[in-house]
């Protein structure tokens, strides 16, 4: 059976608890500095594929109004959970990465944090840009 990894920034939440749909999948936590000088907390699960739109439609119910966006990704595919929105970005579709940034541009997420192009090959893209990744 396939998965995706789902990462969540745990402030995010609006409980601070992860969605009911998600439990028993996480895997760890850990903490990180988002644009190198916020402190976070990022939790990290495995969502079987068959599960993982309803588990992205879950964390777009539980996220924060502004400034926080989760995902789940696979080899081929993101699913980005924005507040009670959900985007599905097939790997390497601009137009689609685009529609995604502008979607999040609505809650407030700075564009530098919205680098999904980078985030197949790159955990946290959130240090300096790099423009090879963006080229795909």
């Amino acid at each position: 059976m396939t998965s995706m990894r789902a990462v969540v920034i745990t402030e995010s939440l609006t409980g601070g608890d992860l969605p009911a749909v998600l439990s028993g999948m996480e895997d760890r936590r850990y903490p990180h500095l988002l644009d190198e000088r916020t402190p976070i907390e990022i939790t990290e699960l495995t969502v079987p594929a068959g599960q993982a739109p309803a588990a992205a439609l879950a964390l777009s119910a539980v996220l924060k109004p502004r400034l926080y966006y989760a995902h789940l990704i696979d080899e081929k595919r993101m699913l980005v959970a924005f507040p009670h929105t959900v985007v599905d970005i097939p790997r390497g579709d601009k137009d689609v990465i685009a529609h995604a940034r502008s979607v999040g541009a609505l809650f407030g997420i700075p564009n530098e944090q919205m680098r999904f192009a980078e985030m197949w090959d790159t955990d946290h893209p959130d240090a300096p840009a790099q423009p090879e990744a963006d080229a795909r």
